[in-house]
């Protein structure tokens, strides 16, 4: 008896060793490139144990998981890696790419990290030694619709990818994973947006003038935001960071002071964006938004309490977050974001939450989508003046107003009319019932980045000198949204990646200061049941509507 007490203390003691490695050693991922080290995958079977992969902070009435980074891949590491060429002859392949769930059970709680991995593979088979795909995945439950983005997503710059989320309803739960653009095609992107494109865009002023014996005399010339060789006409809002310059017109009847309308030659541009790709180049762009295979999955069955809305504070005004990060899901077709709880409005309740309210809506078509949701449930008529929109009755005023160049798509704009948000914020009166809404984003995906972070920082500052006049103005910034993708060389620039980039560096200029409070609308329409539009369709714009009366009302 004392033997075999002592062989299995033995056992237990040699077993140490074993156990520990067990659990402590991670998934590697067995690709190398040149001499770099290998990278691996944190140990699935910390994804559970608080304290050590995972520290936690409250969200909802779940405990969200935040992975401790020094255990996560770094990605500002192997920068060669991160920066090695594509090769347009291995594009990723959804068909060929694996998804993988790395923390399979029988059944999940409420609360509990799912952890999913993805591997890319070129259409030859073979893996991927290189990252930078841009992939879209999330959990989500058909009926009634609930949906997810992770909480987390690592590129380990090797073809490997994971995605983390947080469950938080209860239920049989699948995964939906979208290649965007392969990594091939961000690089091309990237270039583009770096301003190769600029030059290829086609942007047209008309001038006209009347002469006395009523001769009538037109020229459209090509314009654009950088000088042109003399002579040329400077027709820039220089202290609103409004550059715009146009060839001078041949006509000698016509003059720099008969500037009358600015306009985009979409078909043109198109056509001679696509010719800065080569033949190889385009095919990366043949298909876009393509679903990767997850059919064959296992269920993922959670057990817990469902989310209870009503539990949470009803949402405020809040600033502007720096990071484009998952901050709301949507359960039972409602946007529930993480930390408040939004209102339901009927057209009633839109009434009344605008009374004695002046609202001043500054941007693009996404904010005349907005402008028209709200008008259309308030007694006044809708009527033009000057170039804008404007609904005034029962104490309430609404007011649209486009943001000025560039402008896309096949809109003309008066160019007698034109005045840039900065100068409209600059001659308003603003007051505690005074709101304004910022929605400028869908016309600067090009010409670069430098542009249109110029163009919101003069913005800002004419919100700055109206808060020295009237400090309790509301200043409201909508993100932007996810939206279709066209096949052909105007993807260049209507790109959600695109897009992604513009998010970034507006939410880089308004959170510096937490005065301006913040619409998330990219975090609902990535994970929306709709699809994807440069107009979010009903079912998401309702939840948009619904978040933005319920901060201002």
């Amino acid at each position: 008896m004392a033997k075999s007490g002592q062989f299995a203390v033995f056992l237990v003691f040699a077993a140490l060793p074993v156990l520990y490695f067990y659990f402590k050693s991670p998934l590697k991922i067995f690709h190398k490139i040149g001499s770099y080290e290998e990278r691996s995958l944190p140990s699935i079977r910390d994804f559970s144990r608080n304290g050590h992969l995972f520290s936690d902070i409250h969200s909802c009435h779940c405990l969200a998981k935040k992975p401790d980074r020094s255990l996560l891949p770094d990605n500002n590491r192997g920068e060669i890696r991160g920066n090695q060429e594509r090769s347009l002859s291995l594009t990723t392949d959804v068909a060929k790419s694996v998804v993988e769930i790395m923390n399979p059970r029988v059944y999940y709680h409420v609360c509990d990290t799912l952890a999913i991995k993805i591997q890319s593979r070129a259409k030859q088979g073979t893996w991927k030694t290189y990252g930078g795909d841009y992939f879209r995945v999330k959990l989500f439950t058909d009926k009634p619709y609930s949906a997810i983005g992770p909480d987390y997503f690592f590129d380990y710059e090797n073809g490997t990818y994971l995605a983390l989320f947080t469950l938080r309803w209860p239920g049989t739960v699948r995964v939906d994973a979208m290649l965007v653009h392969p990594s091939e095609a961000v690089q091309i992107l990237n270039r583009t947006q770096q301003g190769s494109a600029a030059t290829v865009f086609t942007f047209y002023g008309t001038f006209q003038t009347t002469a006395p014996n009523g001769t009538v005399y037109t020229e459209d010339v090509t314009c654009g935001v950088a000088p042109f060789k003399p002579p040329m006409c400077n027709v820039s809002a220089k202290h609103t960071h409004g550059p715009w310059f146009c060839k001078k017109p041949t006509n000698e009847h016509l003059s720099c002071d008969d500037w009358a309308v600015v306009f985009m030659s979409t078909k043109e541009s198109s056509a001679k964006l696509q010719k800065t790709l080569s033949k190889a180049e385009l095919a990366a762009f043949k298909s876009t938004k393509t679903k990767l295979k997850t059919l064959s999955l296992p269920s993922i069955n959670v057990r817990g309490a469902a989310p209870d809305p009503d539990a949470l504070p009803t949402c405020t005004l809040a600033p502007v977050t720096s990071s484009v990060q998952t901050r709301g899901f949507y359960y039972n077709n409602t946007w529930q974001p993480y930390h408040c709880s939004l209102k339901s409005f009927k057209p009633n309740d839109i009434q009344s939450c605008m009374t004695k309210k002046t609202i001043h809506i500054y941007g693009d078509s996404t904010g005349r989508q907005m402008y028209y949701y709200l008008q259309k449930s308030t007694t006044c008529d809708n009527i033009e003046i000057s170039g804008e929109k404007r609904c005034v009755g029962n104490g309430t005023t609404l007011r649209y107003k486009f943001h000025g160049p560039p402008i896309r798509g096949s809109g003309k704009l008066n160019a007698k009319k034109l005045r840039y948000v900065a100068e409209e914020i600059d001659d308003l009166e603003g007051g505690p019932d005074v709101f304004i809404i910022l929605s400028i984003w869908a016309h600067f995906g090009v010409p670069d980045g430098t542009f249109y972070r110029d163009r919101l920082e003069a913005i800002k500052s004419a919100v700055g000198r109206l808060w020295q006049r009237s400090p309790e103005t509301k200043v409201i910034v909508r993100s932007a949204n996810t939206r279709e993708h066209s096949i052909g060389g105007f993807i260049l620039i209507s790109s959600d990646w695109i897009a992604l980039q513009g998010e970034k560096t507006l939410r880089d200029v308004f959170s510096q200061d937490r005065r301006f409070s913040f619409l998330d609308v990219w975090d609902m329409t990535l994970v929306q049941k709709s699809k994807d539009s440069i107009h979010p369709l009903d079912p998401t714009l309702i939840q948009i509507m619904n978040h933005l009366l319920t901060m201002m009302c």
